[in-house]
């Protein structure tokens, strides 16, 4: 069954979600919050009934989701780093606010939550960064040997 279709608006802007191969392209408001953003993308990969990206398994959590953006959109091979989603009185930050626009790459990864000591969830990033695992489509001809082979 083909996925819902919803009715076109002006202002909705069309954002892909990069992670190793894989692209999600979402229709997201101006003012949606980056939290309903990424329960919207956990739905989209558990609807297609993906269950790990490149041996990350896909969380059941929207919280274990993190956004990156490009160091320079221009050129996003250069790398990427995190979204800041510096809030203020505890409301999450809207996809305007956090300066996404049309046809803008979003790199996604999972965090991996642990049981803590005192019983809270804790993530594992230790304070080091892991990286985001995007590949970006090259377009770079193949070299004559492997040509030859086929």
């Amino acid at each position: 069954m083909p996925p819902k279709q919803s009715k076109p608006d002006s202002r909705a802007v069309t954002i892909l979600f990069k992670k190793h191969k894989t692209t999600v392209l979402l229709m997201l408001q101006p003012h949606e919050s980056l939290d309903l953003t990424k329960t919207r993308l956990l739905n989209a990969l558990k609807s297609r009934e993906v269950t790990a990206i490149n041996g990350d398994t896909v969380p059941d959590d929207s919280l274990d989701i993190e956004f990156g953006e490009p160091v320079d959109r221009a050129d996003p091979e250069k790398g990427w780093k995190r979204l800041p989603v510096d809030s203020s009185q505890n409301e999450s930050v809207t996809v305007m606010e956090a300066g996404l626009k049309d046809g803008n790459s979003i790199a996604f990864r999972f965090h991996k939550s642990t049981e803590g000591q005192n019983g809270g969830l804790d993530m594992d990033l230790d304070g080091e960064d892991p990286g985001w695992d995007v590949v970006m489509p090259s377009y770079e001809e193949e070299p004559e040997e492997e040509l030859e082979s086929l």
